[in-house]
């Protein structure tokens, strides 16, 4: 903290280059004193006589030496957002004469903080060019002070992300005496994380059998600050292994840079193993804050697995196709219609149904129809084959008429 020529900025950090003469703490002679140095010459002869003794002398006059130190705190940690916080800056005139300052500032990250104003002997200035046009009528004697406060707000959403305000001096008698102190303002950060949705999705699934699903999860930042988030999706029950979360294979990943305030939707890719028909689990995934590992928090999806369940059903009738044969008989020559009923009982859609009807050796195989369109019908060796186009829904039925003539 002594006079300095110029200061500057290598990676980001403020070299200061020495040039003067002045230290904190040592006090200089003060200008305008008038140094006196006397020689003084003694003398005897060859034969022990003493003189008086004659004397000379050399006066000068010292001149002005500017110098500056300034102090303030290293570093602070206000609220985000808050408003009207305040950095202390001493100046304390190190020079050897009454001098006036001059100052500069400089904030290293853009919207972290705003300064609002500066405030010196209990005024308050709006802008630096009014400050520095008060600080020109305000002479501090040598070793003096004067304090220098400055005014700012935090802005939302920037907890712990920090930034450098640094206050630059310069004496206005000698523009080359100079000094400056950085203040390292990292608003306070508090985490918080919230997970959605949280069940209530009634998903149904059949096993996967190679064709995996995809859920979307959005992670919201609730903190006062930017911040990265661990993932880990899991599951307490059978039916449910996960793929990848956020496009990265297994069951973890890592979310970066969420602004205060902000959500990330996460696809989490899961496959549903071959379990029973009505089994049930959780997909769960749980988001983590890195800047503080307590606060967490888990969004679920529940789902039910589901497979069709077709049973068939077959009943004689007359030629008629309303008649039922019953208990009764048939004569040989007679035409009767079998009707072949599927039904879907199960909770999912049945896809590829085939009803295939082996033709008995008593009687003669006449013609089969559908009850309506979709259906595929062919026969051959003996058997009537029926392909359904499509699904058969979950509680629908269809079916099919075989004809055959009794030998």
């Amino acid at each position: 903290m002594s006079t300095f020529s110029s200061f500057g900025r290598v990676g980001g950090v403020l070299v200061l280059l020495l040039a003067g003469f002045a230290r904190a703490g040592q006090t200089q002679t003060p200008e305008g004193t008038v140094i006196t140095n006397t020689s003084t010459v003694t003398f005897t002869d060859a034969n022990g006589n003493s003189y008086s003794p004659v004397s000379a002398s050399a006066n000068v006059t010292v001149g002005f030496q500017a110098g500056i130190d300034l102090s303030g705190a290293a570093a602070v940690g206000p609220a985000s957002p808050s408003t009207a916080d305040t950095l202390t800056f001493t100046y304390q005139n190190i020079g050897n004469g009454n001098d006036s300052l001059r100052v500069t500032e400089s904030i290293s990250v853009a919207g972290v903080i705003s300064v609002t104003g500066y405030r010196v002997n209990g005024t308050t200035y709006g802008s630096l060019a009014a400050l520095n046009l008060a600080l020109s009528g305000i002479l501090v004697a040598q070793n003096g002070s004067l304090v220098i406060k400055v005014v700012y707000d935090v802005a939302a959403g920037k907890g712990g992300v920090a930034t450098v305000y640094t206050l630059g001096g310069f004496s206005r008698r000698d523009g080359t005496a100079t000094d400056n102190q950085a203040t390292t303002v990292t608003p306070g950060m508090t985490a918080g994380v919230a997970v959605t949705p949280d069940n209530g999705q009634n998903l149904t699934h059949l096993p996967s059998n190679g064709t995996n699903y995809t859920f979307t999860f959005a992670v919201q930042n609730n903190g006062t600050g930017p911040d990265d988030f661990n993932l880990v999706a899991s599951y307490p029950g059978t039916a449910v292994s996960v793929v990848s979360v956020n496009g990265t294979a297994g069951s973890s990943a890592t979310i970066t840079g969420v602004a205060a305030g902000a959500s990330q939707n996460v696809a989490v890719i899961y496959a549903v193993l071959n379990v029973a028909a009505g089994t049930k689990d959780t997909l769960v995934l749980t988001a983590t804050s890195v800047a503080d590992n307590s606060k967490s928090n888990a969004g679920s999806a529940d789902l039910t697995v589901v497979r069709p369940a077709v049973a068939i059903a077959k009943v004689a009738f007359r030629d008629d196709q309303t008649t039922p044969v019953g208990a009764g008989t048939v004569v040989p020559g007679e035409y009767i219609q079998y009707r072949v009923t599927v039904t879907n009982n199960g909770a999912a859609a049945a896809s590829s149904v085939q009803i295939t009807n082996a033709i008995p050796a008593e009687v003669n195989y006449g013609s089969a129809t559908g009850d309506a369109a979709g259906w595929t019908i062919g026969f051959s060796s003996g058997t009537v084959t029926a392909d359904l186009t499509g699904t058969l829904a979950a509680a629908a039925s269809r079916y099919i008429w075989v004809r055959v003539q009794v030998k």
